[in-house]
């Protein structure tokens, strides 16, 4: 019996239009200016979180593009259904809370080529980095782990801004000597 067309293949990643960092999710800035400049297939929002909030599911599937398919699940749950095909890599822009769940699903097997960090918001512990990023030490690990894997890390909050890789953001001195 023959496989079926794309079984035990390796998923072509570069065909994800997008992965990207956004603690808010999916919100207008996304709809209004990712998604109406990428025009994804299907957006997949991976975040441990919301995958068991009905509530939370519901405000995300409203706010939505009408014309693009939804997705929402954990993090692991996004790595499987984009390794075994049921979630097509091609046309699909994931969307994770943070950096530590883009590292989660780098690691669980979706070897993305470019992630963009878009909105993270200051709290506790977390420092400014960049244009409306701001990150604690570990997140800013996870990034440079996530770099040092060859993906080209950049911090972007809308298409039309210029990208800061993450080489050129201001690492805090505060943190002291990079770790490696």
């Amino acid at each position: 019996m023959a496989s079926p067309p794309g079984a035990g293949a390796v998923p072509d990643w570069s065909r994800l239009a997008l992965v990207r960092i956004d603690d808010r999710l999916l919100h207008g800035q996304v709809v209004l200016n990712w998604a109406r400049a990428l025009r994804p297939s299907r957006i997949a929002v991976a975040d441990d979180a919301l995958a068991g909030d009905d509530l939370g599911r519901a405000a995300v599937l409203a706010a939505a593009p009408a014309d693009t398919e939804v997705w929402i699940g954990s993090v692991a749950e996004a790595a499987r259904a984009l390794r075994d095909g049921t979630m097509g890599a091609g046309g699909t822009m994931v969307l994770v809370r943070d950096p530590e769940a883009a590292r989660r699903l780098f690691d669980a097997g979706v070897h993305y080529h470019r992630l963009n960090v878009g909105a993270v918001g200051a709290s506790p512990g977390r420092v400014r980095v960049g244009p409306q990023v701001s990150l604690g030490r570990d997140e800013w690990e996870a990034l440079r782990y996530l770099e040092q894997a060859g993906v080209d890390v950049t911090l972007q909050a809308l298409p039309s801004d210029r990208a800061v890789t993450l080489a050129r953001a201001r690492r805090p001195r505060a943190w002291g000597r990079p770790k490696g």
